[in-house]
């Protein structure tokens, strides 16, 4: 709810659009794919609303002249840390300079700022210190831990330059109206979580924006600066930079995927400031003509990428979808529009999250209560054994100790057993999902991207100390040898539980 009133507020203040695009943009930021997808994960939700928070306290605060200018004052300070708290600089990094980019701007012609600053300078360092003093302690208390996080190879040692990505990804955002009810994950190329963004209706505000500056002859600093910036992450998405550029702009934290969902919000960001200052006044014809083109040309630049997986109906859903949004945002946005405009926002988004459905769905499965009771009596520990990582953290819902969920650590003791060389270090040192398929043939370690990849002969299960394993695979028994049995324990709609002995 929080996360909602900054939205609707950052609208009403920054942005200066009417209520009801307010509402809108509050739903289209708080209950976006990329909010709902990444809900309490990497902070996205603390990032989206502290940073919007802070732009605004630091306006009110320039613009207000009595006391009450430390209550803005000290909503900035607040804010700030809660920002840098999130620590996940992938996201902080590039949200944070369009926060940035909003406090230049909001800052423009403000004639008194430095004598403001100056004035109340006692408060901002006694504020600084106090805001950040608490997370000198986190980070001095958890040094140890981010010690081991720095010597990973992943993300620890991870440094990009860009250049990885194509302006193709600046018209795929209409794929998150699928999201809710098909898999991207067998396309092969993304999952849902990473495919979810922004719905920014990109190129619309680009379009805005020039129709605006050009047309109209008005200059807007922060549509002109979002712009800006908007160009020179796609420069850096396409064509990458030096590496002592990366590292001075702190870009070398970032990664193509989470530069573009910010492409993304930037374009949004300047279509609601572009609604903000002009009116559209286009005909019928304009508007379905542009609604056309930018569905069929984003539904085609998709297709593009994931052709194996855009079906007729997925192709058809996607491009209507688009369509009625982009149509409806370039009508007069009367009390109707608006409002099928923000069902249709809280479709892509908000049915999405657990608490929209409960937590029932994942409880009251059958294999689910199989493994609670199994951990009520036993806390042995579990594997998945699967050759995708979708199932590896089913059973720690459960409360049992599984061996290959995601390992935000690298257990570096445990997968040393079966590296005794070193030789493969480099392969499990790192943050990652662990794929484990048993195998009649030698254990071998390979590392794709975020997933290790594990071949496992079941004589080196007692290196794991597992005692039950989880598979969709049927059958596991055959991998029983004279000094490990495998039996089959408990099977449920294609998924299997096996006690080792």
């Amino acid at each position: 709810m929080d996360g909602q009133i900054i939205s609707f507020e950052f609208a009403r203040i920054i942005l200066q659009v009417n209520k009801k695009l307010c509402v809108l943009y509050a739903i289209m930021i708080a209950f976006s794919p990329l909010a709902q997808w990444w809900w309490s994960v990497n902070s996205i939700a603390e990032i989206l609303a502290a940073g919007q928070g802070l732009v605004i306290c630091w306006k009110l605060y320039l613009s207000e002249q009595s006391r009450k200018r430390f209550l803005y004052a000290a909503g900035f300070l607040w804010c700030a840390g809660i920002y840098v708290f999130g620590i996940y600089p992938a996201w902080q990094v590039p949200f944070g300079y369009v926060f940035l980019f909003c406090l230049i701007a909001v800052s423009i012609g403000q004639v008194n700022l430095f004598n403001s600053l100056w004035h109340d300078k006692i408060f901002w360092l006694v504020g600084v210190l106090l805001t950040f003093a608490p997370i000198a302690h986190a980070v001095y208390s958890s040094w140890d831990m981010i010690e081991i996080m720095r010597a990973t190879e992943y993300p620890g040692k991870r440094f990009e330059l860009g250049g990885l990505m194509s302006p193709v990804f600046q018209m795929v955002y209409g794929v998150s109206s699928l999201l809710p009810f098909c898999n991207i994950e067998s396309s092969g190329i993304t999952n849902n979580c990473e495919a979810a963004t922004f719905f920014s209706m990109a190129p619309l505000g680009l379009l805005i924006f020039f129709y605006s500056t050009f047309k109209r002859d008005s200059f807007d600093p922060l549509m002109t600066l979002l712009v800006v910036l908007g160009g020179l992450f796609i420069l850096w998405e396409n064509f990458g930079v030096p590496a002592w550029l990366a590292k001075v702009t702190l870009m070398y934290s970032v990664t193509g995927n989470r530069a573009r969902v910010v492409i993304d919000l930037i374009q949004m960001l300047i279509l609601f400031r572009g609604l903000g200052l002009i009116e559209l006044n286009l005909s019928r014809r304009e508007k379905i003509f542009l609604a056309a083109v930018i569905s069929i040309v984003g539904t085609s630049l998709t297709f593009g990428l994931i052709s194996d997986w855009m079906n007729v109906k997925r192709i058809l859903g996607m491009t209507i979808f688009v369509f009625l949004a982009i149509y409806l945002f370039t009508s007069k946005l009367t009390n109707l529009r608006v409002g099928i405009l923000c069902l249709m926002m809280l479709l892509i988004g908000a049915t999405v999250n657990p608490v929209a459905h409960g937590v029932d769905c994942v409880y009251e499965i059958p294999v689910g209560k199989k493994i609670a009771e199994i951990v009520r009596a036993d806390k042995s520990l579990w594997l998945v054994e699967n050759e995708d990582v979708s199932l590896n953290d089913f059973p720690i819902m459960f409360g049992a100790p599984t061996v290959n969920s995601v390992n935000m650590y690298p257990l570096l003791e445990r997968w040393k057993k079966f590296d005794p060389t070193g030789s493969k270090y480099s392969a499990y040192n790192c943050y990652a999902c662990i794929s484990i398929t048993l195998t009649g043939g030698n254990t071998e370690f390979s590392n794709i991207g975020l997933v290790i990849k594990m071949l496992l002969n079941p004589n080196d299960l007692s290196k794991l100390d597992v005692r039950y394993i989880l598979s969709r695979n049927d059958g596991l028994e055959k991998f029983s040898t004279a000094t490990v049995k495998i039996k089959k324990i408990y099977e449920d709609a294609g998924t299997y539980i096996y006690r080792v002995n």
